[in-house]
């Protein structure tokens, strides 16, 4: 009977090395792919410097989120302080250097994000990584369109929640919102970024919006076409007044004599 009894418990403290040897296992499993989701998902880090977000965020279109300290009118720049999914007071404060993909802004293109977007958190999809700043498309939230949901919420009535939810979009594209009202206008994109769908819709849509500007005569775009028109006008004149002179100073030549009668 003793004999039974060792061996039962022999059996026992056993099992228990083995349930102890499969826990710590599946410990060191679930740390790995806790460490792993952490190292590709990064939400402690703040991004203070283009080098600083990963390559994988740029290929996968991921959304940031920060606030506009202030703006740099030289660079075109909107110095951004980072939120991270999880924020840490250890974690040191810094902006990051953004430029709107695909304008380039106007003096009042400037004063109008200085206006607008400084203190405001928007939200900025990197797309291209440059020395002193990265590439991005910026947006920010539709102020109207979050006040007239919460008066749907409250009022639950049908024709009014179809009224008001016509084409309003959550976020409003800054860049998009600056060429159409002519404070920007668009620039050249990279080929290889325009491979990408996306990116290639974004570009069409800033060109819609300067077609609108244009049609609207709206930005400096609308004015120096006509300041265009106006020199070429000008140059043509000055042309044609030369052409005429010439042609006057030539003909004044051919008719003085050639030779002069003694007096």
């Amino acid at each position: 009977m003793d004999t039974l009894k060792k061996g039962f418990d022999s059996y026992g403290n056993f099992m228990d090395q083995e349930i102890v040897a499969v826990q710590l296992g599946c410990y060191s499993v679930a740390l790995l792919g806790l460490t792993a989701a952490i190292r590709k998902v990064r939400p402690f880090s703040r991004f203070k410097r283009p080098k600083d977000i990963p390559a994988h965020f740029i290929s996968e279109k991921k959304s940031l989120t920060g606030c506009v300290k202030r703006i740099d009118p030289f660079a075109q720049l909107l110095m951004i302080e980072h939120k991270p999914l999880i924020s840490l007071p250890v974690i040191t404060k810094g902006e990051l250097p953004i430029k709107i993909l695909g304008v380039k802004l106007s003096s009042l293109g400037i004063s109008w994000l200085q206006t607008v977007i400084v203190n405001s958190e928007v939200s900025f999809i990197p797309v291209k990584k440059d020395k002193d700043f990265v590439q991005c498309e910026v947006l920010l939230p539709n102020i109207k369109s979050v006040v007239e949901k919460n008066i749907i919420e409250k009022k639950k009535n049908i024709i009014l929640k179809k009224i008001l939810t016509k084409k309003e979009e959550p976020f409003v594209n800054v860049g998009e919102c600056l060429v159409k009202i002519g404070f920007a206008e668009t620039v050249p994109i990279e080929k290889s970024i325009l491979n990408d769908t996306q990116h290639a819709h974004y570009y069409k849509s800033l060109h819609s919006a300067e077609l609108y500007a244009l049609k609207k005569k709206l930005g400096l775009k609308y004015y120096s076409n006509i300041l265009k028109s106006i020199l070429e006008m000008l140059l043509m004149k000055l042309v044609n007044y030369t052409k005429d002179l010439s042609l006057k100073v030539i003909h004044y030549i051919w008719n003085i004599p050639s030779k002069l009668t003694p007096a």
